[in-house]
């Protein structure tokens, strides 16, 4: 069974670790946008719902606060969304459903400490940060979004970056929030693929949200990203639940 609690605090604490440059909200609903970015930033989530709201009108309104933001409107959607069947009525509507994101936990004192590879710690999003998390295909446009959603972090957090010849080749973000920590971004350079080099970044984060406090460590995977799963599986990553999004369409609404 889904712990509810668990997954309002997972929500709550992602909320801090991956900030949107504004909100609102609409019958219960947070709005979030940034322009730029990933679509946690540029999406309603729906875990409360006002009770009497008229769903269509209360879409209609998200629908057009984005298009103000010249964006689609997009809700995320997990098994708590409410009201029931909002799902339903967002597919009704012609929403299109994206890929599913499974959220997994893993005990921070299940993870072995780091060894002696050359990682770096950084506290902002340094050149030597970026490089390492953003892949490098990004125009200017999105690189800029990013280190301007890591410039809006307030909860304790590092980037680890591994080194190879004093260049970054894998990194990662870490985000502390109490005894919950999340871990993001994850990235290795294509040439230093299948190295453990991952695995290197991400038992040094865990170890430093350990000391920060953290007993608990959630993690965000698209159900397609096997690599990922794999990372963390031998670390005893559990899924506790699952989200979606539901995105408008040109010409629907």
């Amino acid at each position: 069974m889904i712990d509810r609690g668990l997954v309002d605090r997972i929500e709550q604490a992602a909320l801090w670790a991956w900030p949107p440059k504004e909100t609102a909200h609409e019958d219960g609903w947070l709005l979030r946008a940034s322009g730029g970015g990933t679509r946690r930033v540029n999406s309603a989530r729906t875990l409360v719902f006002a009770a009497g709201s008229n769903v269509g009108r209360a879409i209609g309104r998200v629908e057009r606060w984005y298009a103000t933001r010249g964006l689609p409107a997009c809700f995320q959607l997990t098994p708590f969304s409410a009201p029931a069947g909002l799902d339903g009525a967002l597919e009704e509507r012609g929403y299109a459903r994206l890929p599913s994101v499974s959220v997994l936990l893993v005990d921070a004192a299940e993870v072995p400490p780091s060894g002696r590879e050359p990682i770096e710690l950084e506290t902002r999003p340094t050149p030597l940060a970026m490089n390492a998390v953003c892949d490098p295909r990004w125009g200017p446009m999105i690189r800029r979004a990013r280190a301007e959603l890591f410039a809006r972090i307030r909860r304790p957090h590092v980037f680890a970056v591994l080194t190879e010849g004093g260049q970054p080749a894998a990194g990662g973000l870490c985000v502390v929030d109490g005894p919950l920590a999340g871990v993001f971004t994850m990235r290795t350079e294509v040439p230093f693929r299948r190295r453990g080099y991952a695995g290197a970044v991400f038992r040094r984060l865990v170890d430093w949200a350990r000391r920060h406090g953290a007993a608990q460590v959630y993690l965000q995977v698209e159900d397609d990203n096997e690599a990922a799963l794999a990372l963390y599986r031998p670390h005893g990553g559990e899924r506790v639940y699952g989200y979606w999004y539901r995105e408008e369409q040109p010409g629907e609404g």
